[in-house]
């Protein structure tokens, strides 16, 4: 009898907790929406067909079509090189290193983590930026210092994740590939990753959100420029940038103010689109 009211108080626990954060949620998307509505309203296709973000002047353009393809650019590069080393870091450290090493690794990949943005954002300006002095880049502040950022920060959650996705194979796969005379290489590659490619996707769709959703490091060292970049020493401003630098002077209920909301809305329309995708695909490799 104790046992089943303990049960049942744990099972309402659960679903207090979940019924909260679906609730959240919901008003979370409702506020954005609401918010961004005045815009969509106003604005119509201007927002995705013009390039030019002059919210303040004296005749406002809201363009924002500069500012997403920085957000997408700026993703795709950054994840082009995060998403492999990451891949082969969580290989190494679940094929080869030993227990004593791995534990060492891992600490060193939860400290970084846990470094703000901020600071990231600061070593980059103060030590990296200068740099491109020395070699004539007319901008010091671009889209490749932004993206440095975004892989110094996305690199260890990558790692993590990953990591313990193949780390979540069971052994005995493992052990019969070895007892068949396959080397450890191919067993890693071939067999756990098959095995555990279900959560290697949604390790690589949870970075992508990381990346596109980061704010300080893109705010402090691309540039703030809304302009499409013809080179990666060109300085961008991704959507995150602008709602973080314009927000907070920005006039209340004005259309710049729901503008900023719409940015968001855009960002929380590409996260969504990438988790269903996620989904779909963790799906399709389970059958």
């Amino acid at each position: 009898m104790l046992r089943n009211i303990k049960y049942f108080f744990q099972m309402l626990l659960i679903f207090i907790f979940a019924l909260t954060s679906i609730v959240a949620l919901f008003f979370l998307i409702f506020f954005i929406l609401k918010e961004s509505f005045p815009a969509i309203k106003e604005l119509g296709k201007e927002p995705f067909t013009n390039i030019y973000w002059y919210p303040t002047s004296r005749k406002p353009e809201f363009g924002m079509l500069a500012m997403i393809i920085d957000s997408l650019l700026l993703t795709g590069f950054s994840a082009t090189f995060v998403i492999p080393i990451g891949y082969f870091i969580s290989f190494y450290l679940h094929t080869y290193s030993n227990p004593k090493e791995k534990k060492y690794i891992k600490s060193i990949i939860e400290i970084l983590s846990g470094v703000p943005s901020v600071i990231i954002g600061m070593f980059i300006l103060i030590y990296i930026s200068p740099l491109l002095l020395k070699l004539e880049i007319w901008s010091t502040e671009n889209f490749l210092l932004a993206s440095i950022g975004l892989m110094i920060l996305s690199l260890p959650y990558t790692i993590s994740l990953m990591t313990e996705s193949l780390d979540s194979v069971d052994k005995s796969l493992e052990e019969s590939s070895l007892a068949l005379g396959v080397n450890k290489y191919k067993t890693t590659l071939k067999v756990t990753t098959k095995a555990a490619i279900s959560g290697i996707l949604n390790s690589i769709i949870l970075t992508i959100n990381r990346i596109i959703g980061e704010t300080m490091v893109v705010l402090l060292v691309a540039g703030g420029a809304a302009m499409i970049p013809s080179s990666i020493f060109d300085p961008v401003k991704p959507l995150t940038a602008a709602i973080a630098s314009e927000m907070g002077e920005v006039e209340l209920g004005s259309l710049h103010y729901h503008a900023l909301f719409l940015a968001g809305l855009i960002l929380l329309f590409i996260s969504m689109v990438l988790t269903v995708l996620s989904k779909r695909f963790t799906r399709r490799w389970k059958r």
